[in-house]
Protein backbone atom coordinates (compact mmCIF):
# COMPACT_ATOMS: atom_id res chain seq x y z
CA UNK A 1 0.00 0.00 0.00
CA UNK A 2 1.28 3.35 -0.62
CA UNK A 3 2.65 6.26 1.82
CA UNK A 4 -0.13 7.95 1.35
CA UNK A 5 -3.19 5.74 1.57
CA UNK A 6 -1.33 3.87 4.66
CA UNK A 7 -0.97 7.20 6.11
CA UNK A 8 -4.74 8.12 5.61
CA UNK A 9 -5.89 4.91 6.91
CA UNK A 10 -3.78 5.58 10.32
CA UNK A 11 -5.02 8.94 10.67
CA UNK A 12 -8.87 7.76 10.61
CA UNK A 13 -8.29 4.87 12.76
CA UNK A 14 -6.07 7.29 15.26
CA UNK A 15 -9.11 9.25 15.24
CA UNK A 16 -11.79 6.34 15.54
CA UNK A 17 -10.14 5.51 18.76
CA UNK A 18 -10.02 9.09 20.48
CA UNK A 19 -13.73 9.29 19.56
CA UNK A 20 -14.93 6.45 21.16
CA UNK A 21 -12.48 7.22 24.60
CA UNK A 22 -13.44 10.44 24.48
CA UNK A 23 -16.57 11.52 23.26
CA UNK A 24 -19.80 10.70 25.15
CA UNK A 25 -22.00 12.04 22.92
CA UNK A 26 -21.44 8.93 20.83
CA UNK A 27 -22.94 6.95 23.50
CA UNK A 28 -26.74 6.46 23.69
CA UNK A 29 -28.91 4.33 26.02
CA UNK A 30 -31.33 1.88 25.00
CA UNK A 31 -34.61 0.50 26.11
CA UNK A 32 -33.19 -1.67 28.48
CA UNK A 33 -30.90 1.29 30.53
CA UNK A 34 -27.82 -0.16 28.72
CA UNK A 35 -25.37 1.86 27.23
CA UNK A 36 -25.13 1.82 23.43
CA UNK A 37 -22.51 3.38 21.43
CA UNK A 38 -23.46 4.76 17.98
CA UNK A 39 -20.88 4.23 15.55
CA UNK A 40 -20.77 5.34 11.41
CA UNK A 41 -19.31 2.83 8.93
CA UNK A 42 -16.71 4.22 6.98
CA UNK A 43 -16.91 2.95 3.03
CA UNK A 44 -13.53 1.34 2.18
CA UNK A 45 -14.11 2.23 -1.85
CA UNK A 46 -14.19 6.17 0.19
CA UNK A 47 -10.80 5.60 0.94
CA UNK A 48 -9.04 4.27 -1.92
CA UNK A 49 -6.91 6.42 -4.72
CA UNK A 50 -6.76 6.08 -7.93
CA UNK A 51 -3.02 4.92 -8.51
CA UNK A 52 -1.75 7.00 -11.34
CA UNK A 53 1.62 7.18 -12.84
CA UNK A 54 2.71 9.88 -14.73
CA UNK A 55 6.33 10.45 -16.83
CA UNK A 56 7.18 13.81 -15.71
CA UNK A 57 6.61 16.23 -12.97
CA UNK A 58 4.03 19.22 -15.01
CA UNK A 59 1.64 15.91 -15.90
CA UNK A 60 1.35 15.67 -12.13
CA UNK A 61 0.41 18.96 -11.41
CA UNK A 62 -2.02 18.22 -14.39
CA UNK A 63 -3.34 15.27 -12.81
CA UNK A 64 -3.71 16.58 -9.38
CA UNK A 65 -5.72 19.65 -10.44
CA UNK A 66 -8.39 17.53 -12.76
CA UNK A 67 -8.24 14.38 -10.26
CA UNK A 68 -8.36 16.35 -6.90
CA UNK A 69 -8.38 14.16 -4.07
CA UNK A 70 -8.87 11.17 -5.53
CA UNK A 71 -6.01 10.81 -6.87
CA UNK A 72 -2.16 9.60 -6.11
CA UNK A 73 0.35 10.50 -8.54
CA UNK A 74 3.76 9.00 -8.81
CA UNK A 75 6.93 10.11 -11.09
CA UNK A 76 9.02 8.50 -13.43
CA UNK A 77 11.60 11.16 -14.04
CA UNK A 78 12.62 12.88 -10.92
CA UNK A 79 13.78 16.43 -10.47
CA UNK A 80 17.55 16.41 -11.96
CA UNK A 81 17.13 13.83 -14.42
CA UNK A 82 17.16 14.09 -17.95
CA UNK A 83 13.81 12.52 -20.08
CA UNK A 84 15.43 11.49 -23.19
CA UNK A 85 17.56 9.40 -21.26
CA UNK A 86 16.02 8.03 -18.57
CA UNK A 87 15.73 4.52 -17.15
CA UNK A 88 13.05 3.30 -14.49
CA UNK A 89 14.05 2.05 -11.19
CA UNK A 90 13.30 -1.58 -10.79
CA UNK A 91 11.21 -0.38 -8.08
CA UNK A 92 9.37 2.18 -10.13
CA UNK A 93 8.53 -0.73 -12.42
CA UNK A 94 7.45 -3.30 -9.74
CA UNK A 95 5.14 -0.15 -8.12
CA UNK A 96 3.12 0.12 -11.53
CA UNK A 97 1.45 -3.66 -11.26
CA UNK A 98 -0.72 -1.72 -8.20
CA UNK A 99 -1.52 1.25 -11.27
CA UNK A 100 -4.67 2.21 -12.25
CA UNK A 101 -3.24 4.04 -15.53
CA UNK A 102 0.21 5.40 -16.76
CA UNK A 103 -0.69 8.30 -18.55
CA UNK A 104 1.96 9.47 -21.47
CA UNK A 105 3.49 12.00 -22.67
CA UNK A 106 5.82 11.16 -25.97
CA UNK A 107 9.11 12.18 -24.04
CA UNK A 108 11.96 10.24 -25.61
CA UNK A 109 12.36 7.30 -22.77
CA UNK A 110 8.68 6.46 -23.09
CA UNK A 111 9.59 4.92 -27.06
CA UNK A 112 12.50 2.79 -25.38
CA UNK A 113 10.12 1.83 -22.25
CA UNK A 114 6.57 1.78 -22.96
CA UNK A 115 6.62 -2.38 -23.67
CA UNK A 116 8.37 -2.94 -20.62
CA UNK A 117 6.20 -0.54 -18.60
CA UNK A 118 2.81 -2.22 -20.13
CA UNK A 119 4.49 -5.61 -19.54
CA UNK A 120 4.47 -4.75 -15.38
CA UNK A 121 0.16 -4.76 -15.31
CA UNK A 122 -2.16 -5.94 -18.21
CA UNK A 123 -5.07 -4.29 -16.32
CA UNK A 124 -3.09 -1.12 -16.36
CA UNK A 125 -4.85 1.74 -18.41
CA UNK A 126 -2.22 3.62 -20.73
CA UNK A 127 -3.41 6.78 -21.17
CA UNK A 128 -1.99 9.43 -24.25
CA UNK A 129 -2.26 12.81 -23.43
CA UNK A 130 -0.84 13.95 -26.16
CA UNK A 131 -3.47 12.59 -28.79
CA UNK A 132 -4.80 15.19 -30.56
CA UNK A 133 -1.82 17.66 -30.42
CA UNK A 134 0.33 17.99 -33.54
CA UNK A 135 3.74 18.43 -32.48
CA UNK A 136 6.33 20.67 -34.37
CA UNK A 137 9.60 19.44 -35.61
CA UNK A 138 12.21 20.25 -33.08
CA UNK A 139 14.34 23.17 -33.67
CA UNK A 140 17.60 23.69 -35.70
CA UNK A 141 20.22 26.12 -35.45
CA UNK A 142 20.18 29.20 -37.15
CA UNK A 143 22.90 30.10 -39.54
CA UNK A 144 24.01 33.85 -41.37
CA UNK A 145 26.25 32.85 -44.50
CA UNK A 146 28.46 34.90 -45.86
CA UNK A 147 27.85 34.71 -49.75
CA UNK A 148 30.66 37.22 -50.81
CA UNK A 149 33.50 35.26 -48.79
CA UNK A 150 32.87 31.90 -49.78
CA UNK A 151 32.88 33.19 -54.04
CA UNK A 152 36.56 34.31 -52.79
CA UNK A 153 37.50 31.26 -50.68
CA UNK A 154 40.38 29.47 -51.67
CA UNK A 155 39.78 25.94 -52.78
CA UNK A 156 41.19 24.48 -49.91
CA UNK A 157 38.48 26.72 -47.70
CA UNK A 158 36.31 26.15 -50.00
CA UNK A 159 36.32 22.59 -49.30
CA UNK A 160 36.52 22.73 -45.41
CA UNK A 161 33.35 25.20 -45.73
CA UNK A 162 31.62 22.32 -47.49
CA UNK A 163 33.09 19.61 -44.76
CA UNK A 164 31.14 21.71 -42.96
CA UNK A 165 27.68 22.29 -44.21
CA UNK A 166 27.48 18.60 -44.87
CA UNK A 167 28.15 18.21 -41.19
CA UNK A 168 25.46 20.60 -40.04
CA UNK A 169 22.86 19.55 -42.77
CA UNK A 170 23.62 15.93 -41.04
CA UNK A 171 22.61 17.62 -37.71
CA UNK A 172 19.64 19.54 -39.37
CA UNK A 173 18.08 16.47 -41.32
CA UNK A 174 18.09 14.47 -38.12
CA UNK A 175 16.59 17.58 -35.99
CA UNK A 176 13.97 17.69 -38.81
CA UNK A 177 13.01 14.25 -38.32
CA UNK A 178 12.20 14.45 -34.78
CA UNK A 179 9.48 15.70 -33.02
CA UNK A 180 9.53 18.42 -30.44
CA UNK A 181 8.30 16.31 -27.39
CA UNK A 182 7.81 19.26 -25.23
CA UNK A 183 4.20 20.17 -25.61
CA UNK A 184 3.44 20.77 -21.47
CA UNK A 185 5.29 23.86 -22.08
CA UNK A 186 2.28 25.66 -23.99
CA UNK A 187 -0.63 26.47 -22.40
CA UNK A 188 -2.96 25.78 -25.49
CA UNK A 189 -1.89 22.49 -25.74
CA UNK A 190 -2.14 21.57 -22.03
CA UNK A 191 -5.44 22.57 -22.45
CA UNK A 192 -5.82 19.24 -25.02
CA UNK A 193 -3.61 17.38 -22.57
CA UNK A 194 -5.89 17.51 -19.77
CA UNK A 195 -9.26 17.51 -21.82
CA UNK A 196 -6.71 13.58 -22.69
CA UNK A 197 -6.46 13.07 -18.63
CA UNK A 198 -10.16 13.71 -17.79
CA UNK A 199 -11.38 11.28 -20.08
CA UNK A 200 -9.15 8.93 -18.62
CA UNK A 201 -9.51 9.17 -15.29
CA UNK A 202 -13.37 8.77 -16.15
CA UNK A 203 -12.77 5.46 -17.62
CA UNK A 204 -11.69 4.39 -14.75
CA UNK A 205 -13.68 6.04 -12.11
CA UNK A 206 -17.15 6.66 -14.10
CA UNK A 207 -18.39 7.14 -11.01
CA UNK A 208 -17.05 10.22 -10.23
CA UNK A 209 -17.09 12.04 -13.81
CA UNK A 210 -19.06 15.19 -12.20
CA UNK A 211 -16.58 16.05 -10.15
CA UNK A 212 -13.53 15.46 -12.58
CA UNK A 213 -15.60 17.54 -14.90
CA UNK A 214 -16.19 20.37 -12.47
CA UNK A 215 -12.53 20.23 -11.85
CA UNK A 216 -11.18 20.34 -15.48
CA UNK A 217 -13.75 23.14 -16.10
CA UNK A 218 -11.41 24.86 -13.32
CA UNK A 219 -8.28 23.97 -14.68
CA UNK A 220 -9.14 25.51 -18.21
CA UNK A 221 -10.59 29.03 -16.68
CA UNK A 222 -6.88 29.19 -14.74
CA UNK A 223 -4.65 27.77 -18.03
CA UNK A 224 -6.48 30.50 -20.06
CA UNK A 225 -6.00 33.32 -17.09
CA UNK A 226 -2.06 31.97 -17.13
CA UNK A 227 -1.99 32.73 -20.96
CA UNK A 228 -3.47 36.27 -20.70
CA UNK A 229 -0.55 36.88 -17.54
CA UNK A 230 2.11 35.67 -19.94
CA UNK A 231 0.96 37.78 -22.86
CA UNK A 232 0.85 40.50 -20.63
CA UNK A 233 4.19 40.29 -19.58
CA UNK A 234 5.83 39.65 -22.56
CA UNK A 235 3.58 42.96 -24.28
CA UNK A 236 6.16 45.70 -25.34
CA UNK A 237 9.15 43.02 -25.73
CA UNK A 238 10.97 44.33 -28.76
CA UNK A 239 13.61 41.82 -29.49
CA UNK A 240 11.74 38.16 -29.26
CA UNK A 241 14.79 36.10 -30.22
CA UNK A 242 16.73 34.43 -27.50
CA UNK A 243 19.44 31.61 -27.73
CA UNK A 244 18.99 28.27 -25.34
CA UNK A 245 21.24 25.76 -25.08
CA UNK A 246 18.31 22.75 -25.17
CA UNK A 247 15.68 23.52 -28.09
CA UNK A 248 12.64 22.64 -25.44
CA UNK A 249 10.87 26.23 -26.21
CA UNK A 250 9.72 25.77 -29.17
CA UNK A 251 6.19 25.49 -28.00
CA UNK A 252 6.24 28.41 -25.95
CA UNK A 253 7.86 30.87 -28.53
CA UNK A 254 5.39 29.69 -30.79
CA UNK A 255 2.66 30.14 -28.26
CA UNK A 256 4.01 33.87 -27.71
CA UNK A 257 5.69 35.30 -30.66
CA UNK A 258 9.35 34.61 -29.64
CA UNK A 259 12.33 32.97 -31.68
CA UNK A 260 14.07 30.34 -30.04
CA UNK A 261 18.13 29.83 -31.26
CA UNK A 262 19.61 26.41 -29.95
CA UNK A 263 22.77 26.01 -28.75
CA UNK A 264 22.53 21.78 -29.20
CA UNK A 265 20.58 19.77 -32.02
CA UNK A 266 19.28 16.28 -31.72
CA UNK A 267 21.24 15.75 -28.60
CA UNK A 268 24.31 16.93 -30.31
CA UNK A 269 26.83 19.54 -28.98
CA UNK A 270 27.42 21.94 -31.58
CA UNK A 271 31.00 22.26 -33.43
CA UNK A 272 33.26 24.53 -33.02
CA UNK A 273 32.30 26.03 -36.38
CA UNK A 274 28.55 26.06 -35.19
CA UNK A 275 29.69 27.33 -31.66
CA UNK A 276 31.57 30.10 -33.78
CA UNK A 277 28.38 31.25 -35.80
CA UNK A 278 26.33 31.28 -32.67
CA UNK A 279 28.78 33.73 -30.88
CA UNK A 280 28.92 35.99 -33.81
CA UNK A 281 24.75 36.02 -34.09
CA UNK A 282 24.95 36.95 -30.15
CA UNK A 283 27.42 39.72 -30.56
CA UNK A 284 25.57 40.75 -33.97
CA UNK A 285 22.16 41.52 -32.03
CA UNK A 286 23.82 42.33 -28.79
CA UNK A 287 22.67 39.09 -26.37
CA UNK A 288 24.07 39.46 -23.06
CA UNK A 289 22.26 36.56 -21.72
CA UNK A 290 22.32 32.74 -22.84
CA UNK A 291 19.74 30.29 -21.61
CA UNK A 292 20.73 26.84 -20.40
CA UNK A 293 18.82 23.95 -18.44
CA UNK A 294 20.14 22.69 -15.26
CA UNK A 295 19.61 19.18 -16.21
CA UNK A 296 22.03 19.38 -19.19
CA UNK A 297 25.63 20.44 -18.75
CA UNK A 298 26.37 24.33 -19.01
CA UNK A 299 30.05 24.60 -20.79
CA UNK A 300 28.75 25.17 -24.36
CA UNK A 301 26.59 27.97 -22.79
CA UNK A 302 29.30 29.14 -20.71
CA UNK A 303 31.85 29.02 -24.11
CA UNK A 304 29.31 31.55 -25.46
CA UNK A 305 28.70 33.75 -22.21
CA UNK A 306 32.27 34.07 -22.18
CA UNK A 307 32.75 35.44 -25.81
CA UNK A 308 30.44 38.04 -25.55
CA UNK A 309 30.66 38.98 -22.18
CA UNK A 310 27.40 37.96 -20.68
CA UNK A 311 25.85 35.19 -18.26
CA UNK A 312 24.24 32.07 -17.84
CA UNK A 313 21.04 31.41 -17.03
CA UNK A 314 19.03 28.84 -15.72
CA UNK A 315 15.74 27.82 -16.84
CA UNK A 316 13.83 24.85 -16.35
CA UNK A 317 10.91 23.17 -18.56
CA UNK A 318 10.28 19.68 -15.92
CA UNK A 319 9.36 22.59 -12.57
CA UNK A 320 6.79 20.38 -10.50
CA UNK A 321 4.27 24.15 -9.90
CA UNK A 322 4.05 23.77 -13.86
CA UNK A 323 1.79 27.23 -13.97
CA UNK A 324 4.20 29.17 -11.60
CA UNK A 325 7.43 28.14 -13.46
CA UNK A 326 5.67 29.36 -16.48
CA UNK A 327 5.07 32.99 -15.69
CA UNK A 328 8.17 33.19 -13.87
CA UNK A 329 10.07 31.85 -17.32
CA UNK A 330 8.08 34.58 -19.12
CA UNK A 331 8.86 37.38 -16.82
CA UNK A 332 12.67 36.25 -16.79
CA UNK A 333 12.47 36.23 -20.95
CA UNK A 334 10.70 39.86 -20.48
CA UNK A 335 13.31 40.93 -18.58
CA UNK A 336 16.34 39.58 -20.63
CA UNK A 337 15.03 40.35 -24.10
CA UNK A 338 14.17 44.17 -23.56
CA UNK A 339 17.92 44.27 -22.12
CA UNK A 340 19.05 42.93 -25.93
CA UNK A 341 19.22 44.05 -29.06
CA UNK A 342 20.70 47.60 -31.00
CA UNK A 343 24.46 48.16 -31.15
CA UNK A 344 27.02 47.11 -28.89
Amino acid sequence: MSYLKSSMLSLLVGVSVLTGCNSPSTDSVSEGGEAQTATTPVSSESLELLDITVSILPQAYFVEKIGGDRVEVNVMVQPGEEPATYEPKPQQLKDLSEAEAYISIGVPFENAWMDKIQSTNAQMLVIDSAQGIEKLEMAAHHHHHNDDHAEEAEHDEHGHEEEHEHEHEEKHEHAEGTLDPHIWLSPQRVKIQAQNIYQGLVTIDPENEATYQANLTQFLGEIDQLDQQIKQNLVGVENREFIVFHPAWGYFAQDYDLEQVPIEVGGQEPSAAELGELIQQAKAENIKVIFAQPEFSTKSAETIATEIAGEVLLITPLASNWSENLLQVSQTFADVLNQTGGEN
